[in-house]
């Protein structure tokens, strides 16, 4: 009983800070920088500092009691959209967000979850057969673009009408760098939490470094100077524990990816003139392949300095020293210096014994001006089925779920969870704001190759894992096959 009194008193406190949303003013950003591939701003939400309300021109209406049917693909990362537990303080904001919701429009909201996989083959079917079951779909991102180019989903600007995308709980940045000539059919706000669980950033464990007499990196990611080369004298200096299963880094087969991304260097971009660009600097390209193959890859595996998953089709990994391996758990069990991860994976570390700190994924090259921060294509994208005859209606829906998302869950989920649960020191709340995108000194983004499968990526985890030398004669035998997926993909999008 005093444990449901406590849970109700919690709603209710977030039932009245959402009641005050003209009065509070602690207003974090617009939840973008300027540039087209950079991500969200988490913080508070908030008003502007109190000069412009906005939440006045929110869209209304009355529903009647409309049972709003969303399917949501399954993860183990925090992603409810309509929690049926709220003893978790985030579940309790976002039953506060839908209670809002649904006493201001008159609907009820209800959810249905499934496999990542099984949501893609569901939405294939209605389209097929020009049904209408869902209003609302959420699912990792490269499972939901082959449906937008197969007609699937709403494009964005035939929502814009109802839905004002110059919002801050829009992320239109975002929107913008995966459009394909200028036509986009997914969203990405502050209405669902799992893009935020899905940035990659890193952590360490600091006893190690103290162990080593290693400094810690903070000042070095401030300064601008937190590159590979710095990250690698630490590792080689901490990574051996004298009768102990020790490595320099754990990480998951997307840390290559990450690292790729780190470096700046972008596999495929938007060019306004043939719409999508494959790179052209191979110089640059193999200079970065090879720097980080060589820091983390040709001494991985067991009893070696790293242990990091190899890509599954690579050799490395089909001889099955990976298999029942978990980085996670690895590193909060002390085994490892450093740890690459998404968000989501870092949350995990909490659950430690030892003392940790959070930084940015290193910098490749010394001219890189900022530290980029990989947007993973398993990040969630909200899809409005193109068989939903009621638009006007779910687009009002999706506006109010999301304003109040910006409002109460965003708060609850970076300020409470990440920063005061996940983290256990003031640097490490500074250093997050950088793996975010938050600061000048960091920006988040997708990878175009991943998100659209091209297979350029793919390619490079693969050979990476198997510490391939000639990168290109691969990159090269594998090129007609990726121009003729561009292809396809722009003409999709047509």
């Amino acid at each position: 009983m005093k444990r449901k009194l406590c849970l109700a008193l919690a709603v209710l406190m977030l039932l009245s800070t959402a009641a005050l949303f003209t009065s509070c003013s602690n207003d974090s950003g617009d939840g973008s920088s300027t540039t087209v591939t950079t991500a969200p701003t988490p913080g508070n939400g908030g008003n502007g500092g109190g000069s412009v309300d906005l939440y006045a021109d929110l869209p209304t209406g009355n529903y009647n009691g409309y049972e709003v049917q969303f399917l949501n693909a399954s993860s183990s990362f925090i992603n409810t959209i309509v929690p049926e537990d709220t003893t978790d303080t985030v579940d309790a904001a976002i039953f506060a967000r839908n209670s809002f919701v649904k006493e201001k429009l008159q609907v009820n909201l209800k959810e249905v979850n499934q496999s990542a996989d099984n949501v893609k083959k569901t939405m294939t079917q209605l389209t097929t057969s020009n049904d209408f079951e869902y209003d609302i779909v959420f699912n990792t991102v490269y499972r939901q673009t082959p449906l937008a180019q197969s007609g699937t989903y709403v494009p964005v600007d035939e929502m814009t009408s109802y839905i004002n995308l110059d919002k801050p709980w829009w992320f239109k940045d975002t929107m913008d760098a995966i459009s394909i000539n200028g036509k986009g059919f997914e969203l990405f706000g502050d209405i669902h939490l799992y893009y935020y669980e899905s940035i990659w950033g890193m952590v360490f464990n600091q006893e190690d470094f103290i162990d080593n007499k290693q400094t810690f990196p903070y000042d070095l990611v401030r300064s601008g100077d937190w590159t590979l080369e710095e990250m690698e004298k630490i590792m080689k200096a901490t990574y051996k524990k004298p009768g102990e299963e020790h490595y320099a880094i754990v990480g998951h087969k997307d840390l290559i990816s990450a690292m790729m991304v780190a470096s700046g260097f972008e596999l495929v971009s938007q060019d306004y003139g043939d719409v999508l660009k494959v790179f052209e600097d191979e110089v640059r390209f193999v200079e970065t392949y090879t720097k980080i193959m060589n820091v983390f890859f040709t001494s991985n595996g067991p009893n070696k300095m790293n242990m990091i998953i190899a890509d599954y089709k690579s050799e490395a990994y089909k001889s099955g020293i990976f298999a029942d391996f978990s980085f996670q758990n690895s590193f909060i069990a002390g085994k490892g210096t450093f740890m690459g991860g998404t968000i989501g994976d870092i949350r995990l570390a909490r659950s430690s014994e030892f003392q940790y700190g959070i930084i940015p994924l290193p910098k490749i090259h010394d001219d890189q001006e900022q530290y980029v921060s990989m947007v993973v294509n398993y990040a969630y994208s909200l899809g409005v089925p193109a068989t939903n005859p009621y638009l006007e209606q779910t687009c009002i829906i999706i506006e109010n779920l999301a304003a109040y998302s910006y409002k109460l869950v965003k708060h609850e989920y970076y300020d409470v969870v990440v920063q005061g649960r996940t983290v256990r020191d003031t640097d490490s709340i500074e250093m997050l704001d950088i793996v975010f995108g938050h600061t000048d000194l960091g920006v988040a983004r997708f990878e175009l190759d991943m998100l659209y499968n091209f297979g350029l990526m793919a390619e490079i985890r693969k050979d990476m894992s198997d510490c391939v030398d000639s990168i290109m004669v691969n990159i090269d035998g594998i090129m007609d096959s990726v121009e003729g997926n561009m292809e396809d993909v722009i003409e999709g999008y047509k």
